[in-house]
């Protein structure tokens, strides 16, 4: 399908206010407060309802949501795009599933591979290992886990796990080339090779997205928990969100990734953003410290607003969502403002992609 000049421009022309709505921020110091949780309290039960093995389905409209107008901005992504964007596109509003689309032969069923919306879960199992013990706080330092690592720059011994979580390590493992990847991915000791690897900069200095600082977090909690990473996610967080489809891909040497490698269904995606909307309470657990809940998206150095591995995002006046995101449309939105939790997945890189389809939700929903 040809996708006309009138289109395209008018691609153009969204895309440049989109840019210029979001809230520019300087560079600035990450200033999330330092995390310990003695007590974890229940939040509250906002909604009142649960899923067990399905989500509760509701007509859109009793729930404030316009399906059509989300039909709409679906065929218009299509158009833009040339082909059919989504693989899959569902809301929750108010713990009931209220829209929900698959495209490309995708089902309910099928899981959907969601690059870095993995290192989302890696915050949550961060939060898990501190409130558990296993972990002393965001600012123990990354070399008491690997004290057989040669460390060859004083800096090193500064890198915490905060810097890990906001992409300020100093590490660029993703530039480093393949025998580097090779080596990390034979290696019975990854974590050991990618902490030794030369910084590029001072631990907290500049923020540098890099998947591979998030592999050396995943590699570090497996390593504090004392059993593969998989096994206690699984324990602490798959299983109690009902979540039974996920797959998990692992190093040569059975070390789960945790910059990507996780495949999901777009329902058990709805689970975990849910999870989130309620302040980390599930059922009458909280699995994860309200806290952590709030701090996760807090705006760190990057000026369009990375937290704790969440993207902070914001546009015109409507502050209120956050998003696990990852490479090909793949992403899980928080709205807590709106009672939401919006999810798509992709296989398409589009300039269509976060344009036509997350940024205006609050549009469609009353």
């Amino acid at each position: 399908m040809s996708v006309s000049i009138g289109t395209k421009i008018l691609a153009c022309i969204l895309s440049f206010f989109a840019f210029f709505s979001v809230t520019k921020g300087e560079g600035q110091p990450n200033n999330i407060p330092e995390t310990r949780f003695s007590d974890v309290e229940l939040a509250q039960d906002k909604y009142g309802i649960w899923p067990d093995e399905d989500f509760t389905v509701a007509d859109p409209a009793s729930m404030g949501v316009n399906a059509k107008q989300l039909d709409n901005r679906l065929a218009l992504a299509e158009k833009l795009n040339g082909a059919q964007y989504s693989d899959s596109f569902l809301v929750l509003r108010g713990g009931r599933l209220v829209y929900e689309r698959y495209f490309n032969g995708y089902d309910e069923n099928t899981p959907h591979y969601l690059a870095s919306v993995t290192k989302s879960f890696i915050s949550a199992l961060t939060g898990i290992a501190i409130r558990d013990g296993y972990v002393q706080g965001v600012d123990q330092k990354v070399a008491d886990f690997f004290p057989e690592a040669v460390i060859t720059e004083e800096s090193k011994r500064d890198m915490t796990i905060e810097h890990l979580l906001t992409m300020t390590s100093g590490l660029h493992g993703d530039a480093a080339g393949d025998d580097f990847w090779e080596e990390v991915y034979t290696s019975d000791n990854p974590g050991k090779v990618v902490f030794e690897l030369a910084q590029t900069d001072l631990p907290g200095e500049k923020y540098s997205y890099d998947s591979m600082a998030v592999n050396l977090l995943a590699f570090l909690l497996a390593r504090a928990v004392g059993k593969d990473l998989f096994s206690y996610a699984k324990e602490v967080l798959f299983e109690p969100l009902g979540m039974d489809s996920v797959v998990w891909g692992a190093t040569d040497t059975g070390w789960y990734e945790g910059g990507y490698g996780i495949d999901v269904t777009p329902r058990d995606m709805l689970r975990f953003g849910y999870l989130y909307l309620n302040q980390g309470r599930w059922k009458d657990t909280q699995i994860l410290p309200v806290e952590w809940v709030l701090q996760s998206p807090s705006k760190t150095q990057n000026f369009l607003g990375y937290g704790r591995l969440f993207w902070n995002e914001r546009f015109n006046n409507f502050q209120g969502f956050y998003q696990a995101n990852g490479a090909n449309g793949q992403f899980i939105n928080i709205y807590p403002s709106l009672d939401m939790v919006v999810v798509q997945t992709s296989n398409t890189h589009s300039d269509v992609r976060d344009l036509l389809l997350f940024p205006l939700v609050q549009l469609w929903a009353r």
